[in-house]
C-alpha cells in the first residue's frame, strides 16, 4: 500500500515536470504515442495556465489516448489530429498559453466570451492550417501585434472584437491577403485607417465600428470589389464619403454612423444595388437626399437620420418595395410624405420626426392596411396639420405612435381601440379637443397614453380601467 501511494507521488510529480517543460521547450514526439502526443500535450499546458469555474474542461485528461472527444475539441478524421477548438461561453480565465503553438493541425480557434487577459501572441498566425481565430468578447490588452499579419499563413476570419485593445491597425493587415473577415470593434484602437487595407482583394467584412479611429477615410476601396460588409461606425472619421465607393458593387451593408463625415452622398453609390442596409446617421452630411436612392431596389434599411439633409422627400422612394425601417429624423427636410410610398408595404418603422415637414397627414399611411406590419410610426416635431384619420385601426400591428409637437385638431380617433399591441401613444402639444373616447378600452396593451398641451376635456372614462398595463396618464 505504502508502496503504490508513493508511486503515484512519484508519477504525478513527473507529469507536473512535463507540462512545465513543454512550456519553455517544444520538443517533437511521435504522433502516435499517447503520452507524448502534441496535440494532447499543447492542450494540457493551456489548460493548466486557465480558471475553470464551470469545469467545463473536465474532460480533457492527459491520461486520454486521444483529445478528439474532449469538450470543445473537433478532430480531423483523416489523420486524427485536433483541427477545431471552440470554447465559446465557457466562463474561462487566464492568458491565452503558447501551448497552443504545438497544434500543428488547427484551423479554427475560437475562444470567445470568456475573460481572457493578457496580450495577443503574435506567433498563432505560423500555425500554417489556422484559419479562423475568435477571441471576440474577453478582456485582450494591448495592441494587434504587427507580426500577427506578418506570417498569416492560410487565415480567413479574425474578430478581436469587444476587448481592451489599444494602439494602432496595423499596416502589416494589408499582406495577410488570404482574409475574408475582419473585426476590431469594440476596442479603444486609435490612429488613422490605413489606405493599405484597401490591397485586401478578397476581403468581404471589415468592421472597426466603435473605436476611436479619426482622419479621412481613405480613397482606393474600390479595389474591394468583393466587400458585402462595412462597419465604420461610431468613430471619429472626418471628410467626405469616398468617391469611389460606389465601386464596391456587391456591398450589401454599409454602416458610416456617428462619425464627423460631411458633403453630399456621393453619385457612385447608385451603384451599390446589391445594398440592403444603408446607415450614415449622425453626421453633418448636407444637400438633398438624391433622386437615384430609388435606385436600391434591396434596401430594407435607410437610415440618414440626424445629419443636415434639406429639400423634399424623393418620389422614387416609393421604388423602394423590400423597405422595413426608415429613419430621415432630425433633418431640415420640407415638404410632405410623397405619395408614391404607398408602395412601401413593408415598413415596419417610420420615422420623420425633428423636421420642418407639414401639411395634411397622407390618408394613404391608415387606408385599406397598406402598412398593416407598421409598428414604429414618429411624425413628432414637425408641423403636420388638419385632423387623425379616423381609420388610425388600419395599422393593426402598431406599438408605437408619436405624433406630438405638431398642429393637429379635430378629436382623438376612435379607432384608437382596435389597436391590440399598440404599446406607447403620444399625442401630446397639439389642438386636439373633445374628450378621451371610451373606446380606448380596446387597446389592452397600452401603457402610456400622453395627451397634455391640448384641449382635451372632459372625464376619463371609466372603461380605461381596462387597459390594465397602463402606467402613464
Amino acid at each position: 500500500m505504502f508502496h503504490s501511494v508513493k508511486m503515484m507521488k512519484f508519477s504525478s510529480i513527473c507529469w507536473l515536470f512535463l507540462i512545465v517543460f513543454a512550456s519553455v521547450m517544444v520538443p517533437v514526439f511521435s504522433v502516435d504515442d499517447p503520452v507524448f502526443n502534441d496535440d494532447i500535450l499543447g492542450l494540457i499546458v493551456f489548460k493548466a495556465g486557465l480558471q475553470d469555474p464551470k469545469h467545463k474542461l473536465s474532460s480533457w485528461n492527459e491520461d486520454d489516448y486521444t483529445p478528439c472527444n474532449w469538450e470543445g475539441v473537433k478532430c480531423d478524421s483523416s489523420n486524427n489530429r485536433v483541427s477545431s477548438v471552440v470554447l465559446d461561453g465557457f466562463s474561462l480565465s487566464g492568458h491565452i498559453d503558447r501551448g497552443l503553438l504545438r497544434l500543428q493541425f488547427l484551423q479554427t480557434l475560437s475562444l470567445s466570451g470568456n475573460n481572457f487577459t493578457g496580450f495577443i501572441n503574435p506567433d498563432l498566425p505560423k500555425l500554417g492550417s489556422l484559419q479562423v481565430v475568435d477571441f471576440s468578447d474577453n478582456n485582450l490588452k494591448g495592441s494587434i501585434p504587427e507580426g500577427f499579419f506578418q506570417q498569416c499563413g492560410s487565415l480567413k476570419t479574425v474578430n478581436f472584437a469587444k476587448n481592451n485593445l489599444t494602439g494602432n491597425i496595423p499596416v502589416s493587415l494589408s499582406t495577410c491577403n488570404t482574409l475574408t473577415n475582419v473585426n476590431f470593434s469594440y476596442n479603444q484602437i486609435d490612429g488613422k485607417l490605413p489606405s493599405e487595407v484597401w490591397f485586401l482583394r478578397g476581403l468581404q467584412s471589415l468592421d472597426v465600428s466603435n473605436n476611436l479611429l479619426d482622419g479621412e477615410i481613405p480613397e482606393g476601396i474600390q479595389n474591394l470589389y468583393d466587400m458585402r460588409e462595412l462597419s465604420l461606425k461610431k468613430n471619429r472619421f472626418s471628410g467626405r464619403i469616398p468617391q469611389d465607393i460606389g465601386g464596391c458593387i456587391v456591398l450589401k451593408s454599409l454602416d458610416l454612423s456617428g462619425n464627423l463625415l460631411s458633403g453630399g452622398i456621393p453619385q457612385s453609390m447608385q451603384r451599390l444595388n446589391s445594398c440592403n442596409s444603408l446607415s450614415l446617421q449622425g453626421n453633418s452630411f448636407t444637400g438633398n437626399i438624391p433622386d437615384w436612392i430609388g435606385e436600391l431596389k434591396d434596401l430594407e434599411n435607410l437610415d440618414l437620420s440626424a445629419n443636415r439633409f434639406s429639400g423634399w422627400i424623393p418620389k422614387s422612394l416609393g421604388n423602394l418595395d423590400m423597405l422595413q425601417r426608415l429613419n430621415f429624423s432630425r433633418n431640415q427636410l420640407t415638404g410632405n410624405l410623397p405619395d408614391s410610398m404607398i408602395n412601401c408595404t413593408k415598413l415596419l418603422a417610420l420615422d420623420i420626426s425633428h423636421n420642418q415637414l407639414n401639411g395634411y397627414l397622407p390618408s394613404w399611411i391608415f387606408r385599406n392596411g397598406n402598412y398593416h406590419g407598421l409598428e414604429v410610426l414618429d411624425l413628432s416635431s414637425n408641423s403636420f396639420s388638419g385632423e387623425i384619420p379616423s381609420d388610425i385601426g388600419g395599422l393593426s400591428s402598431l406599438k408605437i405612435w408619436n405624433m406630438s409637437t405638431n398642429y393637429f385638431s379635430g378629436s382623438v380617433p376612435v379607432g384608437i381601440g382596435e389597436l391590440k399591441s399598440l404599446f406607447i401613444v403620444d399625442l401630446s402639444d397639439n389642438k386636439l379637443n373633445g374628450s378621451i373616447p371610451f373606446e380606448l378600452e380596446g387597446a389592452i396593451s397600452l401603457s402610456e397614453l400622453r395627451l397634455q398641451k391640448n384641449s382635451i376635456d372632459g372625464r376619463i372614462p371609466d372603461q380605461i380601467a381596462k387597459c390594465s398595463a397602463l402606467t402613464s396618464l
